[in-house]
Formats: structure tokens, C-alpha cells, sequence
């Protein structure tokens, strides 16, 4: 089994990697700017996100029905940044547009502060590392299908990337999933705690 992971890893490029990084940090410092100047058509989506994510948040659920909520939702997103891949060029659009969509939400929600430093929370420790493997599996197999050979990494098919999809991104999402679901699971508490004091 452990052979096996190590294999998996083997298939993820360090160089595809970082520009995956790149293009999500480009987004994600862009962000600030959109929402200033209101850009419509960069803001709407992610507006409509913290609307629901109000709505989410503030629902009395069940841990174990949010985690699974948390996880598939995550899951499902991944997944389709994977599946862009398929696509010229899209693995890459997708990665500026999910750092640009997380930024807009970040910055809306924390008012500005501590914007960079708020990736370093327990959640974004695993879950950013989660999106650049599945845009750089996404982007591999891009370059693969284009037959550009500029980088040199191990080619593979979509299947042996749907398999480090699994074994890697997903167990990432899973940690990611708990943190997540034990966070908003305290903050409710201590919220519903600090209204009863009153």
C-alpha cells in the first residue's frame, strides 16, 4: 500500500506544481481589486457562495451531516478542476479563478485583515495543497494530450490521475472535512453559549 502512495506521488510533477501555485496566488491577489472596483461578473458568483455559506453556517446541523456535506462539496469541486484537464488551457483558467473566487470570500469576510495570513489556518493547510494536486494532475494530462514536452514529468493517462486523485486528494479533503466540521461545530456552540449568557 505504501509502495503504492509513493508511486501515486511519483506521478505529481514539482514544477507543474508550482505553476499551479502560481496561477491560484494570481487569482487570489487579484481579488482584493475585483471587489473593490465591484466587478460584477468576478464577484457575482463568489457573493452568491457567502450568501450561502451565511445560510449554512447559521443551520443547527448534525456533525456528521455537515462533514459529509463539507467533504462532498469539496469533492465534487476538486474533481471538476481534475476534469478541466480534459480541456486546453482550462486546468490553468480554473486555477486563477479559484484563487480569485476563495480571495473575494476571504476578503469579504475578514474585511481586509490578515488576507495572506488567513490561508495558514488548519483547514487551507490541507485543502489548498488538495486543489494544486488536482490542478497540477489536470495540467499534466493537458500538457500530455497537447504533446508539449517543455516540462518533463512521468506521462500517464487520466486514469492513473483519477487514481492519485483518490488516494491523495481525497484522504487531504477528508482531514480538511474534520477540521472544518469540529470548527464550525464549536463556533456554534460558543455562539449559542454567549446568547444565553445574555
Amino acid at each position: 500500500m505504501f509502495e503504492q502512495l509513493l508511486a501515486k506521488i511519483a506521478l505529481i510533477n514539482f514544477q507543474v506544481f508550482l505553476i499551479s501555485m502560481l496561477f491560484f496566488f494570481a487569482g487570489y491577489a487579484l481579488a482584493p481589486t475585483a471587489y473593490y472596483k465591484k466587478i460584477t461578473w468576478l464577484t457575482a458568483y463568489p457573493f452568491w457562495i457567502v450568501e450561502k455559506l451565511d445560510y449554512w453556517v447559521k443551520k443547527k446541523w448534525n456533525p456528521i451531516i455537515l462533514f459529509i456535506f463539507l467533504f462532498s462539496v469539496n469533492s465534487t469541486s476538486l474533481f471538476i478542476n481534475l476534469l478541466s484537464g480534459l480541456a486546453p488551457v482550462l486546468p490553468l483558467i480554473f486555477a486563477v479563478w479559484t484563487g480569485l473566487n476563495i480571495g473575494i470570500i476571504t476578503y469579504h469576510t475578514l474585511e481586509g485583515h490578515f488576507y495572506f495570513a488567513s490561508l495558514l489556518n488548519p483547514v487551507a493547510l490541507f485543502e489548498l495543497p488538495a486543489a494544486f494536486i488536482s490542478f497540477t494532475l489536470a495540467l499534466q494530462y493537458n500538457l500530455t494530450c497537447l504533446n508539449i514536452t517543455v516540462i518533463k514529468f512521468q506521462s500517464a493517462d487520466f486514469s492513473a490521475y483519477l487514481e492519485v486523485f483518490v488516494m491523495i486528494v481525497l484522504p487531504l479533503l477528508f482531514i480538511s472535512g474534520i477540521i472544518e466540521t469540529i470548527l464550525i461545530f464549536f463556533s456554534q456552540k460558543l455562539e449559542n453559549d454567549s446568547h444565553n449568557e445574555e
